[in-house]
């Protein structure tokens, strides 16, 4: 047999392919070597574009090389990651602010009092585009060396900002003093105007929002404008000739058989300077509260002020009203007006007074009415009166409060009715919950069991809640699930009244127990369910690390230790129905406690 050697078909299409690339490549090389420097250059832009288009790809949603967000270092993060570290490491920071407003002690407030917040969302967006450059069609691109220290968008709430200050306002303003006359041995003699001064709102949250920017919380003074008088010294000079007349001799003021004598220095006191349109006319004028409050306790003999009626709650849960009266006062528009033609005419000065009718603001027709015969709902807390602060905050929350009407379809708001929670209003320093969550004192510490009180006061009346937020930290003495805070600007307690009746609210303090009924029978049953403890989250720091604070109000070289607490929340759940046992709504509040670390306060 005779062997042949033969290439197959499909080695001869593989030499074939081999020979065809050798001669690609030689071709490269001779173009390569004719176009050395052009080649060199293509290769190497492909590589920069390649390197270049790697790096973008690297930073493409997440924060530049050199980024930070008031002082926080935040490259290479994505928008969740730098918004989760401004929620936890900046905001804390910024949150408190604390004022030297003149008293003893600064005046404490948070950001969210002052209804501003920093936005963390619009905060890392902002991060995100530091050092990226706009080109056409839309597109970014991020160059290196944009690195830069980002300042935080911070959204501020005028009509919130504008509230939270009047607890700045109650403790810095201070107003203007007019000019005004006095009578000394027979001379007038003008006493000078003083100029006050008021909280520089605009300046103040420049300052704020510059510490914000900063990374830290604003302490320090607070920055105010002065406030002018409206009666010029100028003002009370150019009228002190005038006075001549006014005070030449007595008022006789007479009433029935009686007389009473305005002599000329008692009149110098209740006189004021006329600024209005008729200061021609009348140069000086006894319309004033000066003036007022001096005729009302000449003539307090002949004065009977009306009386409301009150709506008394009784042991037993039965409700009792005092009838209301009507009754007789001054007629001081009149009586001005009076005052002011006989001492400027400089004739007859004798004025003859007239008693008006005075009606009660709550008659008992009103409360008969309003259907506040019949208690809705009563809740009682407890606290140790040995805290003469805290208790006299408790107390001074429900005197303000005491008496209210809640009408049918309103709103009632707790931080409306109690004002602001300053000293110049009875409200005294106690332990708070601060920004932290470590209790420092605070005025108006303890308004809060009022506002827990309140509120199971309402839940157990069957009415619809509005707002309501629970402690930051467990509070074992109040009620699981049902305890409630306040805080002046910031948050607050409401409900409503949809029943179409008047709601009274009473409250008052017996010993070391407070209690709040709220008067007008709502005719609802309310049941309801509280779950157990869930989400159980330990202290950052235990007994062995705790944080460390020291603490003025302690002696020197004095420790005070506070237990940690578990943080935790609970659930509980209200069902609301008619007197016909129909189902009006359900609702749920959910209460999420912080963990309450262990703390060491030593004393300096």
């Amino acid at each position: 047999m005779e062997r042949m050697d033969a290439l197959s078909p499909g080695a001869g299409q593989a030499d074939a392919s081999s020979r065809s690339r050798r001669g690609l490549l030689r071709r490269l090389g001779a173009w390569y070597r004719r176009h050395v420097w052009t080649a060199t250059a293509l290769l190497v832009a492909v590589l920069v574009l390649a390197g270049f288009v790697a790096v973008q790809a690297l930073v493409w949603g997440r924060a530049g090389d050199g980024v930070a967000v008031a002082g926080l270092h935040v490259a290479g993060m994505d928008a969740a990651g730098v918004a989760a570290v401004l929620r936890d490491e900046l905001c804390p920071r910024v949150e408190t602010v604390r004022l030297d407003a003149g008293g003893d002690e600064p005046l404490t407030l948070t950001l969210a009092q002052l209804g501003i917040r920093v936005d963390p969302a619009a905060t890392a967006a902002r991060a995100l585009a530091a050092g990226r450059h706009e080109l056409p069609l839309g597109l970014t691109v991020w160059l290196p060396g944009g690195g830069a220290d980002v300042a935080p968008v911070v959204r501020v709430d005028g009509t919130a900002y504008k509230k939270g200050l009047e607890a700045v306002r109650a403790q810095v303003d201070v107003p203007a003093k007019d000019a005004r006359l006095k009578l000394s041995h027979g001379d007038v003699r003008v006493v000078p105007a003083e100029r006050g001064q008021e909280v520089d709102a605009l300046g103040l949250e420049r300052e704020i929002l510059a510490a914000v920017a900063a990374g830290r919380g604003y302490a320090g003074s607070v920055p105010t404008v002065p406030v002018d008088p409206e009666v010029s010294t100028a003002d009370a000079e150019s009228r002190a000739a005038a006075a001549g007349t006014y005070l030449a001799r007595p008022i006789t003021l007479r009433y029935r058989a009686r007389e009473v004598v305005l002599t000329p220095e008692e009149m110098a006191g209740m006189l004021s300077i006329t600024t209005g349109d008729d200061a021609d006319q009348y140069p000086l004028t006894f319309h004033n509260e000066r003036a007022e409050k001096r005729l009302r306790e000449l003539f307090a003999f002949a004065e009977t002020p009306p009386v409301d009626a009150t709506v008394e709650v009784n042991d037993d849960g039965t409700i009792h009203v005092t009838e209301s009266r009507s009754g007789m006062v001054l007629d001081l528009p009149v009586l001005m007006d009076e005052l002011d033609e006989a001492a400027a005419s400089g004739g007859l000065r004798t004025v003859f007074v007239a008693l008006t009718p005075a009606f009660p603001k709550l008659s008992t027709a009103d409360v008969e009415s309003m259907g506040l015969a019949a208690l809705g709902s009563q809740f009682t807390t407890y606290f140790d009166p040995r805290n003469t602060a805290r208790a006299t905050n408790i107390a001074r929350a429900a005197k303000l409060v005491d008496g209210t009407l809640v009408e049918p379809g309103e709103t009632f708001s707790l931080n409306a009715a109690m004002g602001p929670r300053t000293e110049n209003r009875g409200f005294d320093y106690a332990p708070v919950i601060a920004a932290d969550n470590v209790l420092r004192q605070g005025v108006g510490g303890g308004i809060c069991q009022y506002a827990t009180t309140l509120f199971n006061a309402v839940f157990f009346a069957g009415l619809p809640v509005v707002e309501r937020e629970p402690h930051s930290l467990y509070i074992s003495h109040y009620p699981i699930g049902r305890d409630a805070t306040v805080a002046w600007g910031a948050v607050d307690f409401r409900f409503r009244n949809d029943t179409g009746k008047s709601i009274m609210i009473r409250s008052w303090i017996d010993g070391g127990a407070l209690t709040v009924a709220l008067v007008g029978k709502t005719g609802r049953t309310v049941t309801y369910t509280t779950s157990d403890f869930y989400d159980v989250r330990k202290p950052a720091h235990g007994k062995s690390d705790p944080r460390v604070i020291y603490d003025d109000d302690l002696g020197p070289g004095v420790i005070r230790w506070e237990k940690g607490v578990d943080g935790r929340t609970v659930k509980v759940q209200r069902t609301v129905r008619d007197e016909g046992g129909e189902v009006l709504f359900r609702d749920t509040f959910v209460s999420k406690y912080a963990p309450l670390d262990w703390v060491k306060r030593v004393g300096q």
